[in-house]
């Protein structure tokens, strides 16, 4: 007859001991998570992103500019390297683009342009 009481008391024991700890852990992780969601830690939370953010943008920045400076570098050189070929595509900008000394371009001259209807 003595097993069922010892049984039934360390059960109680284990069951309030797991109880206090449980409470103990959850109160620890409370604790720390109203520590992080003060106005002071969550300013310097955002205020470190957006350094983070800005210097990943400056790095993008500076990568771009390397590689369009790279690129251009190579299609000059092979610009260069390439002879000059009359084809069909420079007649027809020779034709449809006369040279002319005031720089008006294939603009039609002033009494020719369309006028708007005034309604």
């Amino acid at each position: 007859m003595m097993g069922r009481p010892t049984w039934l008391a360390a059960g109680v024991v284990v069951g309030v001991g797991g109880t206090i700890w449980a409470e103990q852990r959850v109160r620890r992780r409370l604790r720390r998570v109203v520590d992080r969601l003060t106005p002071a830690h969550v300013a310097g939370e955002a205020a470190g992103s957006a350094r983070q953010v800005g210097a990943r943008v400056r790095v993008a920045v500076a990568t771009g500019r390397e590689e369009r400076s790279r690129r251009e570098a190579e299609l000059w050189d092979r610009l260069r390297d390439e002879p000059v070929r009359p084809g069909p595509a420079a007649a027809m900008v020779s034709a449809t683009a006369p040279a002319t000394a005031n720089g008006a371009g294939n603009h039609p001259p002033a009494s020719r342009r369309r006028r708007r209807d005034p309604r």
